[in-house]
């Protein structure tokens, strides 16, 4: 993969760039044993593509959760945000390969499903968020990622079209939802997703097990 063809790259964040995938099961862990409920695999399936608000509406009619949407939205946020901090790093090869395309002049976006409050402290802390010329969040849209909209929306906001960028996926929905984009597509490998990993390596043009390949 030539990153000269490209002149801009959209990046998702949990599980691409960020080791983070078991904090969403932790937080799914902790607010449903405070209700003396149990995960389930279905829930997480269900879930796992939906903006916050929506998965909010979602879990509260499902499980008649009393508390109203916006204070189910505000402790998934809190507890998030303290185990991003705490818990979660880049994965293999990230910062270099980030500090490459920015060396470059590749212009680069991240788009996400995480809450501004929760992601951008962690990319301080490891150094990595201003590189990025500018970010994308589902919640501006109230469109899953098994749309192209995100990444359509992140592109723009970079001035550019999605026939010059290419997007760094790990989850098999979401690289559907960029290819109906147009866009080129990098499946990166993550355990909460290898079971997918057939078919991602069959829709996206590449695929990688770490960033180091790339380097």
């Amino acid at each position: 993969m030539d990153i000269k063809n490209f002149k801009g790259a959209i990046f998702d964040l949990d599980g691409t760039l960020l080791d983070s995938m078991h904090i969403w099961h932790d937080v799914d862990e902790e607010f449903f044993r405070r209700r003396n409920l149990k995960v389930t695999p279905e829930y997480i399936e269900i879930i796992k593509n939906m903006h916050l608000k929506a998965a909010a509406v979602y879990t509260k009619e499902k499980y008649g959760i009393k508390e109203d949407i916006e204070e189910i939205v505000e402790e998934w946020l809190e507890l998030c945000a303290q185990g991003y901090l705490n818990d979660v790093d880049l994965k293999e090869g990230v910062f270099e390969y980030l500090k490459m395309l920015h060396d470059k002049g590749i212009k680069m976006a991240f788009a996400t499903a995480s809450e501004k409050q929760v992601c951008e402290g962690v990319l301080k802390k490891h150094r990595i968020f201003d590189f990025f010329e500018t970010f994308a969040y589902v919640s501006e849209i109230n469109i899953g990622k098994t749309e192209p909209d995100i990444y359509l929306l992140a592109a723009e906001r970079m001035g550019l079209t999605a026939s010059e960028c290419i997007v760094f996926e790990d989850i098999i929905e979401a690289v559907h939802g960029a290819k109906k984009g147009n866009f080129t597509v990098c499946g990166v490998y993550d355990k909460s997703s290898a079971d997918d990993e057939e078919e991602i390596r069959e829709v996206a043009d590449y695929y990688i097990k770490s960033f180091k390949e790339l380097l």
